[in-house]
């Protein structure tokens, strides 16, 4: 076969070719004959054809190829990308941020030993029912708290269960399982009284640390705390707290299967 014809084969197809193949397969000619004349083999004619039979066109797509899942992976690596679970949080309005701006910055200047002094409280619900958090974003190192790559969320009712923890940099508190509302009362029977107080005064200068619901800000609650120093907390600031490191890693054990059945 002379050269020119055994490169030929290997070139694609014109459109004014593809429309010789169809129009001469609608004829009745066999693949090799078309092919002869055009320095085709009979597989191009036949995969031709076929492109028409099932597609009904001839033409070949534009564009590039689709990349592959793992090349797309492997450039957003390359750019410092990583697959990550957004930083969920509650939406906050300029009078929220500027109160934790106004929390943090007389603090920023504080030593290891003045946070050791604290005493990090919360309550926690964690959800026993299949909970979607398989949302991840795209985002480098450093950019958790960037608002492009923040979830918000609201408080919604579910099955699960509540519980109140406290911790500090070399101790911790018993668990306590809350069933039903968490009233003033409760909390100052169930939890300050027996827990909390006890905490505060075998540390001298600790500072207790609780969020603004209202049984912690109830006037019956600040009567039991009366006398002990607490640390003035920020509303709808629960990501402040190294507690919540806590909470995370027991919502993952509690998303397990075997716990959701069990």
């Amino acid at each position: 076969m002379p050269l020119r014809r055994n490169r030929r084969q290997y070139e694609q197809l014109t459109d004014f070719d593809r429309g010789r193949i169809i129009g001469l397969r609608e004829a009745g000619w066999s693949n090799r004959r078309i092919g002869r004349p055009l320095g085709r083999s009979d597989m191009v004619v036949a995969r031709c054809w076929q492109q028409w039979i099932t597609e009904g066109r001839v033409y070949r797509r534009g564009g590039h190829p689709v990349p592959s899942r793992e090349t797309i992976r492997r450039r957003l690596t390359e750019v410092g990308l990583r697959s990550r679970r957004p930083l969920r949080r509650l939406p906050l309005t300029p009078h929220h941020r500027q109160c934790r701006l106004d929390f943090c910055r007389p603090r920023a200047t504080w030593s290891v030993t003045d946070w050791r002094r604290v005493i990090f409280s919360d309550e926690s619900r964690f959800s026993l029912s299949a909970d979607d958090h398989r949302t991840r974003v795209w985002r480098r190192t450093g950019q958790r708290s960037d608002p492009a790559f923040i979830v918000e969320r609201h408080t919604a009712i579910s099955q699960g269960v509540t519980v109140w923890g406290a911790i500090s940099w070399d101790t911790r508190s018993s668990l306590v399982v809350l069933q039903g509302t968490l009233t003033a009362r409760r909390y100052v029977d169930d939890i300050l009284t027996p827990i909390v107080l006890p905490m505060l005064s075998s540390r001298p200068g600790a500072i207790y640390q609780q969020d603004n619901a209202r049984p912690h800000t109830a006037r019956l609650s600040q009567q039991c705390l009366q006398g002990y120093d607490v640390l003035p907390w920020p509303a709808r600031s629960p990501d402040l707290s190294p507690i919540e490191h806590v909470w995370t890693r027991w919502e993952g054990n509690c998303s397990r299967p075997e716990i959701q059945e069990n």
